[in-house]
């Protein structure tokens, strides 16, 4: 399952006074990928960097994607490891694998990938800050998000993994789920590839069993 839960920037906040309000708290998972880009991004050719989480078999991992000649991933994939490792040293992040991979990523990318690319940061960037502000203490880990290749019938798929447990997970389960499309509607109606794509969330509790919200 391809998982996608990218660093962001917070927005800006104006000087005014009806701004002076402290934003809500990052998430841990988004704290975490800012000190990875600080660490890694710049100093090293780094793709993609992600946490995550997946349903299927439980794992949890953090993927670092590093481009260039194969000479040059041998040189620093070990450099690379350590680095994240001391990051994630005494957090919850202690036993995620680190992964750190070759970018399958050829030497020249088509204008429609890099679009797709950017249209989904897009779309990772809003739905985690969305849950992250409105379910800090119900989110397990962040949003996996996959959509198939180009000449695929476009479907992009958003799966949550909660701590949900007991009589309340459907309800709060609906809320996340229409929390999610209200997203998508009104934070992201201009986007491309949503607008192209039929769209599909799972939201998961806390035994990774899938919630039947049936919104």
């Amino acid at each position: 399952m391809g998982v996608l839960l990218l660093s962001f920037g917070l927005a800006s906040l104006n000087g005014s006074a009806e701004n002076n309000i402290s934003p809500p708290p990052k998430s841990a998972e988004i704290q975490m990928l800012e000190k990875i880009e600080v660490k890694l991004v710049g100093k090293y050719k780094i793709g993609t960097y992600s946490i995550n989480t997946h349903v299927d078999n439980n794992s949890k991992d953090i993927d670092i994607d590093v481009l260039g000649s194969q000479e040059y991933y041998d040189s620093v994939k070990h450099e690379i490891k350590d680095v994240v490792r001391n990051l994630i040293r005494s957090t919850k992040f202690e036993k995620y694998n680190v992964n750190v991979k070759k970018g399958e990523i050829r030497q020249m990318i088509t204008e429609e990938e890099l679009e797709r690319n950017n249209l989904l940061v897009e779309i990772a960037k809003k739905i985690n800050n969305e849950l992250s502000n409105a379910y800090p203490n119900k989110i397990d880990g962040g949003v996996d998000m996959r959509i198939p290749p180009p000449e695929d019938p476009q479907e992009l798929i958003v799966e949550v993994s909660t701590l949900l447990d007991g009589e309340k997970q459907v309800d709060i389960g609906k809320e996340i789920e229409r929390t999610i499309y209200t997203t998508l509607e009104k934070k992201l109606a201009s986007n491309k590839l949503l607008k192209e794509s039929t769209v599909k969330i799972y939201i998961y509790n806390k035994n990774k069993e899938k919630i039947k919200t049936s919104l």
